[in-house]
This record gives structure tokens, sequence and C-alpha cells, in this order.
């Protein structure tokens, strides 16, 4: 429905998505305003299992501490390069780009721009659900205020990643390392001790102006250059 009303109807994507998260967040709240815990078995089985690495550490008392990682981890890992493939490597990923760099060039191209589109939030629609459905393997649990301010926390890591808001700059793989960032940030922050948790909030809103500034500043040195 959103790549239908961005790419038939030309309404402002920002838009677009922001009403369609408030409308599918009014509809979970009308359903159930309590958490809800999973208990389907072959789902708390995947959420508990664990993958061992072939290392460890070794803790104070002496005690081996085998390393292991979840299965979330590497479902997400290979999402991003698969994308990252799907980005670089196919015809449509290099229209993705075109379009977001220049939609009126891409249509003198030949380009079917609101096809791609259509098929663009098409996968975003399914990428989110894969995203969804990692966070419920994580929390155990479905509750309406679940994972709400995350659509900034996805933007400033896109920002910090690299990703130009303008479009047709950027890739999963600086998004991947855009969220390490913030995970980072967010873990020193906590361990640290004496912060307050919203220190995470202002950390990343001043590196995301940053970026936004920077990114701002690199587009206009490149309009005086092909001036010149």
């Amino acid at each position: 429905m959103h790549g239908y009303l961005v790419a038939y109807l030309n309404i402002q994507p920002f838009i677009v998505t922001l009403a369609g998260m408030f409308l599918a967040r009014g509809l979970t709240a009308e359903v159930s305003t309590e958490m809800i815990a999973i208990k389907n078995e072959v789902f708390l089985s995947w959420a508990n299992n664990k993958i061992y690495l072939p290392f460890g550490t070794v803790n104070k008392k002496g005690v081996y501490l085998p390393a292991y990682i979840y299965p979330t981890v590497i479902i997400a890992v290979l999402v991003v390069l698969l994308i990252f493939l799907v980005l670089r490597y196919t015809s449509f990923g290099r229209k993705l780009y075109a379009i977001g760099g220049n939609q009126q060039s891409a249509l003198m191209m030949g380009i079917r721009v609101q096809r791609v589109k259509l098929l663009t939030y098409t996968l975003s629609g399914l990428l989110t659900g894969i995203g969804g459905f990692l966070f419920c393997l994580n929390s155990g649990a479905g509750f309406v205020e679940q994972a709400k301010g995350l659509e900034m926390d996805a933007i400033s890591s896109a920002v910090i990643g690299g990703t130009l808001l303008s479009g047709g700059i950027g890739n999963p793989i600086g998004t991947l390392f855009g969220v390490l960032i913030k995970g980072t940030i967010s873990s020193l922050v906590t361990t640290q001790g004496t912060l307050s948790s919203w220190w995470v909030r202002i950390i990343l809103s001043l590196l995301l102006c940053f970026f936004i500034v920077l990114q701002s500043a690199i587009a206009i040195r490149k309009r005086k250059r092909k001036k010149i």
C-alpha cells in the first residue's frame, strides 16, 4: 500500500510511512495493550538456541566461558550481505541508485520509476517483517510499545553509515557499521554507570546532526566544482 501511494499517487514518502506506522501501532493497541508472552515451542527453541564458537574467555575465577552467538545474528548478517549484492550487482540495484540520485534523469534513461519504487517498498516491507521476527526472537514477547523510537535509530544508523538523505548514495554495509557505532555508544554509556540512558540519544543526535551538516557541505562543494 505504501509503495502504491508513493509511486503512483506521488505522496511524500515520509508522510506515508509515518502515517502507516501510527496506523499499525493504533491497530495493535486495539488488539491488546498488555505484554503477550510467546509460548510457541518451536519459536522458543529458536530464541534459546546458541551457536558456540571455537574460542572463549576465562573469568577472574579461572572458569572457561565459551563464546557463542544467536542464530538471529547470522540471519541478520546474511540479509545485509544479500541486499548488498542485490544493490551492487543487479539491474534493480542500479535502477534504484539512479532514481535516488535523480528521478528525472532516470525517467529519461527509460527506467520505469513507478514500478521500481513499488518493488522497493515491497522489499522494504519484507525486510521489516524479517526484522520484527528477529526482534521477537530476542524479546520473547509482544507489546504495543515495543520498538518505539527505533525508527530514529534506523535513520541515524543509515546516515552515520554514509547514506545520503537526498538519495543516490549508500549501502547496507555502511548502515551495519552505523548500527555497530550506535550499539558501542549505548554499551559505553551503560557500563560507565553514572550517566543517564538519555545520553545515548543525546550523543546519537549530535552525531546525526554532524553527519547531516557534513553531507550538506560535501554536496555544496560538489555543486561549486561542477559550476567551475
